[in-house]
């Protein structure tokens, strides 16, 4: 979301978007703000408007369609649904990832496109509606990579790290705070190159491929996190998203 033509002398803003509000950050003279769909959003049309402490400034609208999420059941042995028994280790992964993901620096960190971290072929997209064992369906929140394990993983952008751990069901992660409420985080890491507060640069090793926590094989699981919404991180390779 960009004001490209912001009234003069405005100190703050705010994007207001089915029933949230988004900071907007000023750069290059203009505000913007960078807003992450979920995929259970409803297929419909949506106001925006941006609100100064003057009223609103500026109101539009947006479509929202229909994802096109290919449906997938998997069958997993208890060596590996075993994991999902201990709820408050779950609990506790969300956790800590919600924390991370509410943080908010106010200056964009990237610039450009952002790179695949990692080499190989994508085994499961973004998006995918998944169901373990018969379960209910859910969407897989990232992408995944087939890659040997000890492959080196780069950053897709840059940014400081703001968590360098291994987590329950997520083995070993990493994640890059990119600015203006982005994130990219890397999962079942073998080992992990990086600490937290560390500043990289786009293509920094930050660790190694793996099959840590929640896995069937060796992959990175690799998301991309706007506001604490998980979103498609393929898109950010494809062209550069800024103000």
């Amino acid at each position: 979301m960009k004001l490209l033509n912001p009234p003069p002398g405005l100190e703050a803003a705010d994007v207001l978007f089915d029933g949230g509000s988004y900071a907007m950050i000023f750069a290059q003279d203009r505000w913007y703000s960078v807003i992450g769909l979920s995929t259970g959003i409803a297929i419909a049309e949506y106001q925006i408007e941006i609100g100064a402490a003057e009223g609103t400034i500026a109101a539009g609208a947006v479509s929202v369609v229909d994802g096109g999420f290919q449906y997938e059941s998997i069958e997993l042995p208890p060596s590996s649904t075993d994991l999902l028994s201990d709820q408050a280790a779950v609990a506790q992964e969300r956790q800590t990832l919600a924390q991370v993901y509410a943080g908010f620096t106010p200056q964009r960190l990237w610039s450009g496109a952002w790179l695949v971290p990692a080499p190989g072929p994508i085994s499961n997209a973004f998006g995918l509606q998944r169901s373990i064992n018969g379960g209910s369906y859910f969407p897989h929140s990232g992408t995944d990579i087939v890659a040997e394990k000890g492959t080196p993983v780069a950053a897709s952008a840059s940014g400081t790290v703001v968590l360098a751990q291994q987590l329950y069901l997520y083995g070993n992660a990493v994640v890059v705070d990119h600015g203006a409420g982005v994130f990219s985080s890397y999962h079942h890491l073998d080992s992990i190159a990086v600490t937290a507060s560390q500043s990289v640069t786009i293509g920094d090793l930050i660790g190694f491929v793996g099959e840590t926590g929640f896995v069937s094989g060796p992959h990175l699981h690799w998301e991309a996190v706007i506001g604490g919404v998980r979103t498609d991180p393929i898109l950010w390779t494809l062209g550069a998203v800024e103000p």
